[in-house]
């Protein structure tokens, strides 16, 4: 199959962080031939909404010419499921993240508090109190042989918009689109109790992995290959 005959891949990352958490992901997919972006959202150092981050995907969707599948990591399939209703979205997958549905918000679907190591101040939400509960925060998820780069990663986290974190969802694309989960087992971050959960409702593929919060960063070469299946049955599927 010609690069040109396979659909976008839109990729769209958590909550505090930025495109950069898909860079060895990207590198290898584009190596592999795949037309594939990362989206920006809005909501990260600032205090802007879940609308204005289906805004940023929806215009990465308008940007291409043919069929997309969108790829929402943790926080990122908020914005997924709100834009994932575009006609040009063929697919949507999940990475251990919150597949809300109408009325429902990431608050709300973890019992209806933010945890109390979330700091919160002037509209905006860190991820964890100080700089050292970050560290160990993103160390827990972590291989133990790569705890080290929690010292690394703690200073590209930025704050969270606090309405992006609280506001309820007024639509729901997985209740129209095909739809594959991809549970994290080993998730420190969203519990592989409240995904298993999540992907069932969508009634689509629930794919588990022996990974944690981010397993495409723990093994780029095997989520490539994962997406790639994934991507290569929508098309058979179509």
């Amino acid at each position: 199959m010609t690069p040109a005959a396979r659909p976008r891949l839109i990729l769209v990352h958590g909550a505090w962080v930025g495109p950069w958490e898909f860079a060895p992901l990207l590198a290898l997919l584009r190596e592999r031939g795949w037309s594939v972006t990362a989206v920006g959202l809005p909501s990260i150092a600032s205090q802007r909404g879940i609308e204005d981050d289906a805004a940023a995907v929806t215009a990465a969707i308008d940007a291409q010419p043919g069929p997309v599948i969108l790829v929402g990591h943790s926080y990122g399939g908020v914005p997924v499921t709100l834009a994932g209703d575009h006609p040009r979205v063929a697919h949507l997958v999940y990475v251990c993240a919150f597949a809300l549905d109408i009325g429902e918000s990431l608050q709300g679907s973890m019992g209806g508090e933010l945890p109390e190591w979330w700091g919160i101040q002037d509209g905006q939400v860190t991820m964890g109190r100080s700089r050292e509960e970050r560290v160990a925060m993103i160390a827990a998820d972590l291989p133990p042989e790569a705890a080290h780069v929690a010292e690394g990663l703690a200073d590209l986290f930025l704050p969270q918009s606090y309405r992006s974190l609280t506001q309820p969802l007024t639509r729901t694309a997985w209740r129209t689109r095909p739809t594959t989960y991809v549970l994290g087992e080993k998730d420190g971050v969203v519990s592989p109790e409240l995904q298993e959960r999540l992907a069932a409702r969508t009634g689509g593929v629930t794919m588990r992995l022996p990974r944690g919060h981010t397993p495409f960063q723990e093994d780029p070469h095997g989520f490539a290959d994962l997406l790639e299946r994934v991507a290569l049955g929508t098309i058979a599927a179509r």
